[in-house]
């Protein structure tokens, strides 16, 4: 958009009051037509009344360019949102072709108003964005209706600036600054803004005919374009390597290119790699538009130290000062059984802990087992308790006085089960607790083998880790000298022995597909289907 000059030129005081009584008129006689929505009408009113009803862009250049330029910026409007730009640049042309500014105090008092409008309409959706939020939440409870699929997702609900703060950024004459200030984890912002317009420059791209399945040391003609786009996607570090051999190279390349899109990793060109080498360029495009809608929802910045768990990417990092100090490999909830999104305080840990198997999971898992196998609980350690307050053993428990309550109309199921401490407890031999209303938490497993696979979706909503007791020794930094010299005492026992922290770690479960590592770009599968619940409930009149 071409940026007008005149418009701040000195406005004689007889104009300027002219345009003064025509903006009062319009906002004390036809406050509709600011906005059709009531709380960007009284964003509007309160910023004109702080100024008087005077103008708020008219004869204020640097304002009034400043908030064209970053209405056009896709930093800001990433998807280059309609906030009334065509009607902006048609004003304002208009108004360029007479310049006999006494006649225009009107279409002047209405070009302030749409560049009001326009800025409290970036202003939200930088901080809360196009998507119905609310209609995500009820399409996440609607699982537990059409899927039986008990999900939860804790959005934070950001409010709007005050119109105070609005008015103060255009007194103080720095929009830019004021917007970038909204910007939610501005790190991560920072790197999926640039990873889209990235793919946005990435331009018709031919596509990679698939010729045969390829192995290193061979050479085909068709490895030349897949050189050349994995240049192109920067996994190709060697930009002169465009031979037609299947080289250490391109060997690397396409070890980075699959670890990025979690393909199985092998030394082969398959139909799969180039299947997602002709991924069209928008639908990647869309999946970080998706990811950028996200972070609106999440705080506007992570503590200085946190744990957190990424779903979609199986991965749990430990950060201290924005840099990922340990990382390892997470098991995380089956789409069945979704891991929560939400935050939660670290307290304490639990060395050998017993574990309380859910009644959900008696259901669901342990009636099934026993049916298939009668002596299930001795084999795994299992004990019947009277109930969860009742400390009583049951010793003459039978699995036949369980399986009427496989049918969820019989009520609760009156027995507590209890896996104690062992080489095959499914908490293995540490658990980290972070109390919380969905009853999860990180911990070990007896079941090693999990970390291999690829998609580890295999707890009921728990978080399995890789290297527990790595995890154990950052946290010692938050537990009394005494508890710490007792933990080598407990780990070469069956005891229980519970750890209380000094002072609480944040701990965050999230859901980003896409993200950011060593300068590269990564994209995961929509386990969970959240994605798609997000771009069904984008606002079309935004």
């Amino acid at each position: 958009m071409k940026l007008i000059v005149f418009l701040s030129l000195f406005l004689s005081s007889l104009f300027a009051t002219a345009l003064n009584d025509k903006l009062n008129f319009i906002i004390n006689n036809q406050s509709d037509s600011l906005s059709p929505y009531q709380e960007e009408q009284n964003l509007m009113k309160q910023l004109y009344q702080q100024n008087n009803n005077a103008p708020l862009w008219i004869g204020h250049s640097n304002n009034l360019n400043s908030l064209i330029e970053a209405l056009q910026n896709p930093y800001f409007n990433y998807k280059y949102k309609n906030f009334h730009q065509s009607q902006i640049e048609q004003y304002t042309y208009l108004l360029h072709n007479n310049m006999n500014l006494n006649e225009n105090s009107e279409e002047l008092s209405k070009l302030d108003i749409l560049l009001t409008r326009a800025y409290v309409k970036l202003v939200k959706f930088i901080v809360q964005g196009d998507i119905n939020w609310d209609m995500v939440k009820v399409k996440i409870m609607q699982l537990k209706e059409s899927k039986d699929i008990t999900a939860n997702w804790e959005m934070i609900n950001k409010p709007m600036p005050s119109s105070k703060t609005l008015f103060n950024a255009i007194v103080n004459q720095d929009i830019k600054t004021f917007l970038s200030s909204l910007i939610p984890l501005k790190t991560q912002y920072q790197e999926l803004s640039r990873a889209l317009s990235f793919y946005r420059n990435l331009n018709n791209l031919e596509r990679i005919k698939y010729a045969k399945d390829l192995r290193f040391g061979e050479v085909h003609p068709y490895i030349i374009p897949i050189k050349k786009r994995l240049i192109l996607s920067g996994d190709l570090h060697n930009k002169y390597n465009t031979t037609d051999l299947f080289d250490q190279d391109l060997k690397q390349a396409l070890y980075s290119y699959k670890d990025r899109f979690k393909l199985e990793q092998n030394d082969i060109i398959d139909k799969v790699v180039v299947y997602y080498l002709n991924k069209p360029i928008h639908t990647l495009s869309e999946k970080i538009i998706v990811n950028l809608d996200k972070l609106k929802v999440f705080p506007n910045n992570f503590p200085d130290e946190y744990i957190r768990v990424n779903i979609p990417d199986f991965k749990m990092n430990y950060y201290r000062n924005n840099q990922s100090i340990l990382e390892m490999r997470a098991v995380v909830g089956k789409p069945e059984r979704p891991t929560p999104i939400f935050s939660a305080d670290m307290s304490y840990i639990v060395l050998n802990p017993n574990w309380n198997i859910p009644e959900n999971l008696v259901r669901r898992d342990l009636i099934v087992a026993l049916q298939e196998n009668p002596n299930y609980l001795q084999e795994h350690n299992i004990r019947v308790f009277y109930g969860w307050k009742n400390k009583s053993e049951m010793k003459n428990f039978t699995p036949s006085m369980l399986f009427p309550y496989a049918d969820k109309s019989k009520g609760a199921i009156p027995y507590r089960f209890v896996q104690y401490p062992g080489d095959d407890n499914a908490l293995g031999r540490v658990k980290f607790m972070f109390p919380n209303k969905y009853s999860v938490y990180l911990h070990d497993t007896d079941n090693k083998s999990l970390f291999q696979y690829r998609y580890r979706v295999y707890s009921s909503g728990c978080m399995r880790l890789e290297k527990p007791f790595e995890l154990l020794e950052l946290l010692k930094s938050r537990m009394r000298e005494s508890d710490i010299n007792l933990i080598p005492k407990y780990r070469n026992t069956l005891k229980n022995k519970t750890i209380n922290f000094t002072n609480k770690l944040p701990v965050y479960t999230t859901y980003f597909t896409v993200f950011q590592r060593n300068g590269l770009i990564y994209f995961r599968k929509d386990i969970y289907e959240y994605d798609k619940f997000i771009k069904e409930s984008e606002i079309k009149d935004f």
